[in-house]
């Protein structure tokens, strides 16, 4: 049986087939739909069994140590976030150069980057054992640490994705909406597809607006997608570890999220077709053109593979020497490694590699290869290299994930396909209105699309939003910068603020003074200076000499001097309260003779001044969130346009203009 009960075909002019067609995508599943939903929610239930398990007990449930303390988690998180590029990236680049063929594939690559980056996303928080350690990284972030600019990449790449989505689909939700109310659905759902079209009904002042806003998004989300997957290599990049610190690493990284992702729509269109009877729309001539894309892909991949580890093996040193050996050798990494360059380069690039043997079925067959060989190659550079430390440990080591990490990943793939399925039921999975223009000229009834760019008075004004809005960006920091440095002081009240050791425990120490005696019985708070809030350490009431003290953990990350920036604030008395004492303390451990601990390789930090990486981090943020914002202000625009017979249009046909007029 069918996805979905159809209807006879009956002979009808393009446009209205194609609403019909696709419409008929949103009927109620049949008996595969039902059985691929309860399998996949089947999996889903096992895995959340795994996670509690695992939430319940800890990090000891899986295979990770303190040597390998990142798996199959972390493998996870960098095959989602790839797949998700090329879907947003494709769906841009094909609307901005006005590529007409992209439009019944655009939505289920839009599609992809989402529920991708939504999955993505999830398994940092499940890597790291306690959810509630995430709010560290919110609250201590460290602008040097490449995990903090992973995290704002990633919710801005989130927020822009979810946008570019949203926006493409305003003029479908009218159609679905007016489809829903004379198929007598229920009411919240005829109501819920009102309020996403806003009123959406293709009047001149709401095709502009949305123009506007569809060539915005789709020129900012190119750069966007690019800077995340290259924020993501840097969390192995910048730090030193063999076959991670390399320049070739952020390209390298990118070039396989394309690779990866542009197989995974090709993939995805394959099951959709065959569910939903798509193959009118979705032709052989679409994948053909994808494929040979992918084929381009495959040849660059390769070329950046044998750039990384021709260079590595050059250079010879010990433990790079180590980290290949045991990669390509005779273990059971290099019989995963030979793998995967077979299966997953050489033979999809064969498949690929003849245009006239590229029928549909070898098309299929190297996408869901290289899907699968580009999850064992991102597993492949992260745990062998875990197992390589640049000094050899007195054990074996080797990770070996548990039933717990199977599960989640299983689920993760799981969650990935059922919300992407469930997006399917509510939603059309391919543009109605963008396929109806596909129509053949002597045929075409438009339902008019939005060109790829925007209008030269729009890219004016947001040019013109964009300078105000990065102007605004920087003020209000320096002028918090500057708010921030201010210290507080009460006359008559002083704190000093030290570092000692006693009984052998490292500890803070404060003394509080008023008018040169020490003051008994006053709270002290003791905290580290850090980007968005102070990391507290505790509290100590002083004595009778007016010294107050907490322990301090020295191994905490430092700053530029290699000290750490520490502050005592008076709580009680109120007369007192706010006033503080800064130092800077060694932010390594002291030994008895004085002396710092040795160095050793720094890893997801650096000491270097952070204010120039800082600046264009934000710099480039307030252009991105610039233009969200300008692009939420056309779509309140476009509702604000509503014309007030919405609901006589919601009743019955969707208006639609002449494309000549």
């Amino acid at each position: 049986m069918a996805w979905s009960n159809r209807a006879a075909p009956q002979a009808l002019p393009y446009a209205q087939q194609v609403e019909r067609d696709l419409l008929f995508t949103l009927e109620p599943l049949g008996t595969r739909g039902r059985t691929w939903i309860t399998a996949l929610l089947g999996v889903c239930g096992f895995a959340l069994f795994a996670y509690i398990t695992q939430l319940v007990n800890g990090l000891r449930e899986t295979g990770m140590r303190d040597f390998v303390s990142w798996g199959v988690y972390m493998t996870n998180f960098i095959f989602f976030i790839g797949i998700s590029h090329a879907g947003t990236l494709i769906s841009a680049i094909l609307r901005v150069t006005n590529a007409e063929w992209r439009r019944p594939i655009t939505r289920m690559a839009e599609a992809i980057t989402v529920f991708a980056l939504m999955v993505g996303a999830s398994m940092v928080i499940i890597d790291m054992g306690r959810p509630d350690r995430l709010l560290n990284v919110i609250q201590y972030g460290r602008f040097q640490s490449p995990i903090l600019w992973d995290l704002c990449s990633i919710t801005t790449y989130l927020t822009g994705s979810f946008l570019y989505l949203y926006v493409a689909m305003i003029p479908d939700m009218s159609i679905v909406a007016r489809n829903a109310q004379q198929r007598g659905r229920p009411a919240w759902l005829v109501r819920f597809y009102r309020t996403l079209s806003l009123g959406y009904q293709n009047t001149p002042a709401q095709e502009r607006r949305l123009n506007r806003a569809l060539g915005a998004m789709a020129v900012i989300i190119i750069p966007v997608a690019v800077s995340v997957h290259t924020v993501v290599s840097w969390v192995f990049g910048m730090t030193l570890r063999p076959g991670w610190h390399s320049t070739i690493f952020g390209p390298y990284f990118v070039i396989g999220a394309i690779f990866s992702g542009t197989a995974a729509i090709i993939t995805a269109m394959q099951l959709f077709r065959k569910a939903y009877h798509l193959e009118k729309y979705l032709t052989l001539d679409h994948f053909r053109k994808l494929a040979t894309l992918l084929l381009a892909l495959t040849l660059l991949y390769t070329y950046f593979t044998l750039s990384e580890y021709l260079t590595t093996w050059y250079g010879g040193t010990t433990v790079e020497v180590r980290l290949l050996t045991l990669l390509m050798g005779g273990s059971p990494y290099g019989m995963a490694f030979w793998f995967w360059a077979v299966t997953g380069l050489f033979i999809p690039l064969g498949l690929l590699l003849i245009p006239s043997k590229r029928s549909l079925g070898a098309i299929i067959t190297a996408s869901v290869l290289i899907n699968i060989g580009m999850w064992l190659k991102r597993y492949l550079i992260l745990v062998p290299t875990l197992e390589t430390p640049y000094i050899p440990p007195t054990a074996v080591l080797h990770y070996h994930p548990t039933w717990i990490e199977m599960a989640i990943t299983a689920g993760a793939f799981a969650a990935f396909m059922l919300l992407f399925t469930m997006f399917s039921r509510v939603f059309p999975i391919v543009s109605i209105w963008e396929t109806a223009e596909d129509a053949p000229e002597a045929e075409k009834i438009a339902v008019k699309a939005a060109p790829t760019g925007f209008a030269r008075p729009a890219f004016v004004r947001l040019r013109t939003l964009i300078v105000v809005g990065s102007a605004a960006a920087l003020g209000v920091g320096a002028a918090a910068r500057l708010h921030a440095q201010q210290t507080p002081t009460e006359p008559g009240a002083r704190v000093e603020l030290v570092k000692e050791i006693i009984a052998g425990e490292e500890r803070l120490v404060a003394t509080v003074t008023v008018a040169g005696q020490p003051l008994k019985g006053a709270r002290v708070a003791f905290s580290v200076q850090r980007a968005f809030s102070p990391l507290t350490l505790g509290e100590d009431t002083t004595l009778a000499d007016g010294r107050a003290s907490v322990a301090i953990d020295s191994t905490l990350p430092t700053g530029v001097s290699g000290k750490l920036a520490v502050v005592a604030t008076i709580v009680s008395p109120d007369k007192f309260a706010d006033v503080q004492g800064q130092a800077l303390v060694p932010g390594y451990r002291i030994y008895p003779a004085g002396t710092p601990a040795p160095g050793v390789p720094r890893a997801l930090w650096s000491s270097r001044p952070p204010l120039l990486i800082v600046g264009t981090i934000a710099f480039l943020a307030t252009i991105v969130w610039t233009t969200y914002s300008f692009v939420v202000s056309q779509l309140v625009a476009i509702k604000r346009n509503a014309p007030a017979e919405l609901e006589l249009a919601l009743r019955g046909p969707l208006p639609r203009r002449d494309r000549a007029g």
